[in-house]
């Protein structure tokens, strides 16, 4: 073979090799494709996500007067609403959001066969979002303790968002101060939360799960659920001690020191709808209905009837 055609062979070995690197190499210049649709697995779309472990970073600094605001307006003008409340005494005291109960003719507690139990005393808190509500007889209590907070815990709402049974699963993102502006003014310190998972999920907007409690992965009280930012995906819920603060005004001493509160395992990411639904059939979580003026009047006559 002639020198010529060892430098032709070498040439096409050179030009092979080159072209295989470059065509898998970063810079490419096929352009890229959309993946083949029947790659996608369809039958998982909407399935909850796998069980991981996952462990919060430092701890949550704490309140200051310089942590972001922001604004919530109260309506001039109140409507019949709903909301959400939890016991915190098996005598008949249980906890809800001012905002719920403010300018209320009535206030109800609906039963799982939709009648209303009267509360008998509304006492809302000057300066949190805070209502302490008083019933003729109550159910047993949650727990309500005061953490110590960490960017990233886990953390498990429960109520009546849209005024249907429905929870929310979250994550600890921060501080905040919260200014409520309307019918009556306050400020207080909150915690924000970014909204991982909602049961069942219809949008961020979560209205009437207000009043509801926020809890950790032992079922244990540290926040009332009082605002959200649909768009942004993110909820509120009162500072640990402001809930606290509002239990021991009303006496409230036990702080849901009873025996059957265990979880049973169902406070994880995938399974805590189905403790918000054991803590609504035992009425430990219930619906506050909000009733103005002649409406509330006929409802409680179609209620006796």
């Amino acid at each position: 073979m002639k020198l010529r055609d060892y430098l032709a062979i070498a040439l096409l070995i050179i030009v092979a090799v080159g072209g295989r690197i470059y065509t898998n190499g970063s810079e490419s210049p096929e352009k890229p494709r959309r993946p083949d649709p029947r790659q996608i697995d369809r039958p998982d779309i909407g399935r909850p996500p796998a069980e991981t472990v996952h462990s919060p970073g430092r701890e949550l600094p704490r309140e200051s007067r310089n942590d972001p605001r922001f604004v919530i307006q109260i309506d001039a003008t109140k409507e019949n609403s709903v909301g959400t409340a939890f016991s915190i005494d098996p005598s008949g005291i249980w906890v809800t959001a001012r905002h719920v109960t403010n300018g209320c003719d009535l206030v109800g507690l609906q039963k799982t066969n939709g009648r209303l139990v009267r509360v008998s005393t509304v006492e809302e808190r000057p300066s949190a979002d805070i209502s302490i509500l008083h019933t003729r007889g109550g159910t047993r209590a949650m727990r309500i303790i005061h953490p110590k907070l960490q960017i990233g815990a886990d953390g498990y709402s429960f109520g009546y968002p849209r005024g249907e049974p429905g929870d929310v699963y979250g994550r600890v993102i921060g501080r905040a101060r919260m200014l409520a502006r309307g019918r009556y003014r306050t400020e207080e310190p909150v915690v924000a939360w970014t909204q991982i998972r909602r049961i069942p999920d219809k949008g961020a907007d979560l209205s009437g799960i207000s009043g509801g409690p926020w809890v950790n992965a032992k079922g244990e009280v540290i926040g009332v659920h009082v605002a959200g930012s649909p768009r942004r995906g993110r909820s509120y819920s009162t500072a640990p001690r402001t809930l606290i603060e509002a239990a021991r005004s009303a006496n409230v001493r036990t702080f849901g020191l009873i025996n059957d509160t265990a979880t049973n395992g169902q406070l994880t990411p995938t399974r805590f709808d189905r403790y918000g639904n054991r803590l609504r059939r035992d009425l430990v979580v219930a619906k506050v209905v909000c009733l103005i003026g002649e409406k509330w009047r006929r409802q409680a006559a179609q209620q006796r009837s």
